[in-house]
């Protein structure tokens, strides 16, 4: 919940910023479809590519190549891994087929760096920092029997996209953004490659 909190702290200060006298000279407001392909250990639990996951960005730019945005997404991951017997915490022995589920709720605080100046330009090429948590939730079942945990994490999210112009205000954005989330002593590591593209509309 701590990481939570300090999330919500920066978002407040960057909101702060864009809404004092003169700092944002525009507001942007998007959504995206989100798919994920499973990394590091995270493949270990669930190795399949995730088609599953959604979007939204409201920010605003603070310089003519640089905005800073809230960004809040979800992806969901599912595999069923082959029939074994697995050992759980505790001393848990079951023999089965497993059918494993990650739900993940990120929330990050981000800043854009844009290579050249997007009123001017038709294709913007862009590379984003973001900070943040997100709270994950892994579910495995065997049959009707079934195991979960829970909790926040920390994360570190850098990103790399492309916004096409479709008129001055309106665009397709592409991004791919790296999601790492810490270990903690509730849930396992997260890591995924994100592929996501949506529309932004600029106000």
């Amino acid at each position: 919940m701590k990481h939570l909190i300090y999330t919500l702290l920066i978002a407040v200060g960057m909101i702060s910023i864009m809404a004092s006298p003169c700092k944002a000279q525009q507001y942007y407001f998007g959504f995206s479809w989100n798919t994920a392909l499973p990394m590091g250990s995270t493949s270990d639990y669930i190795g399949k590519y995730s088609v599953r996951g959604a979007g939204i960005e409201w920010g605003g730019f603070v310089k003519p190549q640089v905005s800073l945005g809230l960004n809040i997404g979800w992806n969901v991951f599912y595999e069923a891994k082959d029939r074994n017997t697995y050992n759980f915490e505790g001393g848990t022995a079951i023999t089965g087929t497993p059918y494993n589920y990650i739900n993940a709720i990120p929330i990050i605080a981000k800043a854009h760096y844009y290579f050249k100046e997007p009123k001017g330009e038709v294709m913007v090429p862009y590379l984003s920092l973001g900070l943040g948590t997100t709270w994950q939730k892994e579910n495995t079942y065997f049959g009707i029997n079934g195991f979960y945990r829970d909790g926040w994490m920390f994360g570190l999210f850098p990103e790399l996209g492309l916004v096409y112009k479709i008129n001055p205000l309106s665009g397709i954005n592409f991004n791919v953004r790296y999601n790492y989330n810490f270990e903690t002593d509730q849930v396992n590591e997260l890591s995924y490659l994100g592929f996501n593209i949506g529309f932004v509309y600029r106000y």
